[in-house]
């Protein structure tokens, strides 16, 4: 009796060893948070951007990387207007925004010249994101690293209505209304993780991406992040 049920542990134990064997090798995932300085020549003030990160290691080197994103509120300035210099019936002119966010009309029988615009004022995003992000090895401590994926974006969009005279009279309202739109665009980053104790990293990136809607023109951003991810 005492054969066979030893034979039978043996089988046992050989089957689970095979198993295991045949079984994926695990390397693990992540969790991280950021904070960044949002950089854009496309508005005129930008906000901070937070984000955070999560998702499995693939590899040693490969990881697949999920992330929420919060880009911070971005501010247009007030738009510049030229003027007639002569004849108060000509309509105004605004410099520098999109002429689908602009009415112009001339005033008839002596009446002034008058131009609207009633476009965006700011806007906030949120994004979810889908990168793969691909390491390289330095030193122990220090990895490099590139990424690119999808942004998946939505926005609140306030706009404002400034309406000009030919007479150089302006009338200006703030927050007159305000839409929601969203899009998905490329984003793409580079970076480093420095890990000064087991499991923890520092992380350091630059990141790339835009928005493009009807109610936002094409805005490019850079984000210059830096914050701490933890590998289990």
């Amino acid at each position: 009796m005492r054969i066979p049920a030893t034979l039978s542990v043996f089988a046992a134990l050989t089957a689970a060893s095979a198993a295991q064997a045949v079984q994926p090798e695990s390397y693990g995932g992540f969790l991280g948070l950021t904070g960044a300085y949002v950089d854009s020549s496309d508005v005129d003030e930008t906000g901070t951007a937070v984000k955070l990160v999560f998702g499995p290691n693939i590899t040693d080197k490969l990881s697949l990387e999920f992330g929420l994103m919060d880009l911070g509120k971005a501010t247009y300035g007030y738009p510049v207007m030229t003027f007639p210099e002569e004849d108060t019936s000509q309509a105004p002119r605004f410099v520098g925004v999109n002429d689908k966010f602009v009415n112009r009309s001339s005033g008839a029988d002596g009446a002034l010249g008058e131009a609207t615009y009633n476009g965006p004022q700011s806007f906030q995003a949120r994004s979810v994101l889908l990168n793969l992000r691909y390491n390289f090895t330095y030193t122990d401590t220090l990895d490099f690293f590139v990424k690119g994926g999808a942004n998946a974006w939505i926005a609140d969009v306030e706009r404002m209505t400034v309406t000009a005279f030919g007479d150089g009279t302006v009338i200006t309202e703030n927050n007159t209304s305000k839409n929601e739109t969203s899009g998905v665009e490329l984003i793409t980053g580079a970076g480093l993780m420095w890990n000064p104790l087991a499991g923890l990293n520092v992380r350091a990136e630059i990141e790339s991406t835009s928005l493009d809607s009807y109610y936002i023109d094409r805005t490019s951003f850079m984000l210059y992040s830096l914050g701490l991810q933890y590998e289990f």
